[in-house]
């Protein structure tokens, strides 16, 4: 008689149901923190009366409000991961909720600052459920972020149209879905599922570290394509609205559909790998943009490349950090990639700002120092990630209960037969007195009455 799993029992599903309803709520989560942005001009420039540089800290204060969350996301790690997002996403409606009244602007950057928080918890704590209840961490992680982007374009999209309907309703309708995924949330495990921790902590954070070091090259190079592309190809080629957007969503498209795809090549293949080839890709389709000067076909090809490149790279940040195995994976490792990940995409908006204001304008030479700087930041950490790789030992063989336990290399064994003679000719193959059998004696062990000896028979 088969019984039903604790995570059935709790919410009704099996893990692929779980992983399905974790899906779902990933979508979701991803609407809030981007629904306002395509009206920020009326939402927070008329009302607060400020410029366009300063409307932008309406994004900086929820990157900040992100890394400040991870310190603790390290104490919910135990905690139940139904628990953590309802009340995470509870305190993201509140917050939101009070931008709808008449608060101040240092105030209203504060309160995004807390919903920035909020959304890295509901997303590192959805994204974990996912990678745990899927069958290998590629494919998890690259669900999850097909997820994500699908969330980012409704929003986007979404927010767009509400902006030119009715630009007051944006934050009633952000906190009115934050509320229902605090309601959604029964569908999460109740009870955290305790991953099992390497055998050498320090080796692992240095994992958390790399992988956290490639997401915040892929953000780097997010920011500076969100702030800086679209008016570099309008001074360079005069490109229209709908061609920028088509260079900027097809990135977002394809990910978003070869997501859990990019996911099954990189379980395959691994992270290492995957990152070699998802890097020249992106870059050398980002140069042909940067470069194109008018040319449809280097625009075309090097969309091509830029998207394919992203969909690679997708789930390879995660799967460096966390390992290969869905029962390593903790939700302060997926939170410290994903907060090391805001800080590069934050750092790529202040260093292509900074650029543009010492030049005066967005150059071609700006911005392609800063993909010369994401090709040596990826080789620098691709070549100590093969360093540490290749210094890990592998164990020897081992024997237990008389059985030889498949742990390591197989030694090779040389066993001489017994001499039949005390000619030494007689030991030889082509000798005289060679006996027909020796060369099948040669691969086999002598006869002994000990547990060893009948293993290695075996």
């Amino acid at each position: 008689m088969t019984h039903p799993s604790p995570a059935r029992i709790r919410t009704g599903f099996g893990p692929d149901g779980i992983r399905r309803w974790a899906l779902a709520l990933l979508v979701l989560a991803a609407i809030p923190d981007v629904l306002p942005y395509a009206g920020l001009k009326s939402l927070i420039g008329e009302r607060f009366g400020k410029s366009d540089a300063e409307i932008q800290l309406f994004a900086v204060a929820a990157l900040l409000g992100a890394l400040l969350a991870v310190p603790l996301i390290r104490r919910v790690r135990t905690q139940s991961p139904r628990r953590v997002f309802a009340v995470a996403a509870l305190v993201q409606a509140f917050a939101i909720a009070l931008m709808v009244l008449p608060v101040s602007w240092e105030f209203l950057l504060i309160l995004r600052c807390i919903q920035g928080a909020a959304d890295l918890l509901t997303l590192v704590t959805l994204t974990t459920v996912v990678a745990s209840h899927s069958r290998g961490t590629g494919r998890g992680f690259g669900a999850s972020g097909s997820a994500v982007l699908c969330g980012l374009a409704i929003g986007l999209a979404g927010g767009g149209v509400m902006a030119s309907l009715a630009p007051l309703a944006v934050f009633p309708l952000c906190a009115l879905v934050s509320l229902l995924l605090a309601l959604a949330a029964t569908g999460l495990p109740a009870l955290h599922v305790a991953a099992r921790r390497p055998s050498n902590p320090r080796r692992y954070d240095r994992q958390i570290i790399l992988g956290g070091a490639f997401a915040a090259s892929d953000r780097m190079i997010s920011g500076m394509m969100t702030v800086s592309l679209p008016l570099l190809l309008v001074v360079t080629m005069d490109a229209s609205e709908s061609m920028i957007g088509a260079i900027l969503a097809a990135p977002l498209l394809a990910c978003a559909i070869g997501g859990y795809f990019s996911g099954m090549l990189i379980d395959r293949i691994g992270g290492f790998l995957g990152r070699t080839l998802g890097v020249p890709l992106q870059a050398v389709g980002l140069g042909l943009i940067v470069l194109s000067a008018g040319s449809v076909g280097m625009l075309i090809v090097g969309t091509v490349l830029l998207a394919a490149g992203a969909t690679i790279l997708l789930p390879t940040s995660m799967v460096i950090g966390t390992g290969r195995r869905t029962d390593h994976i903790e939700v302060d490792a997926v939170g410290g990639i994903q907060a090391i990940g805001q800080g590069g995409h934050l750092f790529g908006v202040l260093l292509i700002t900074l650029l543009t204001v010492v030049a005066g304008a967005v150059t071609t030479l700006g911005v392609l120092s800063i993909l010369g700087l994401y090709l040596a930041w990826n080789a620098l950490f691709l070549y100590s990630l093969h360093a540490r790789t290749a210094s890990i030992p592998r164990p020897g063989p081992q024997f237990a209960m008389g059985s030889r336990q498949l742990v390591g290399p197989r030694p090779l064994r040389t066993v001489r037969p017994r001499s039949v003679s005390s000619d030494p000719l007689a030991d030889t193959p082509d000798g005289p007195h060679s006996n027909p059998n020796s060369q099948m004696a040669e691969h086999e062990c002598p006869n002994m009455n000990t547990n060893a000896s009948k293993t290695v028979n075996s």
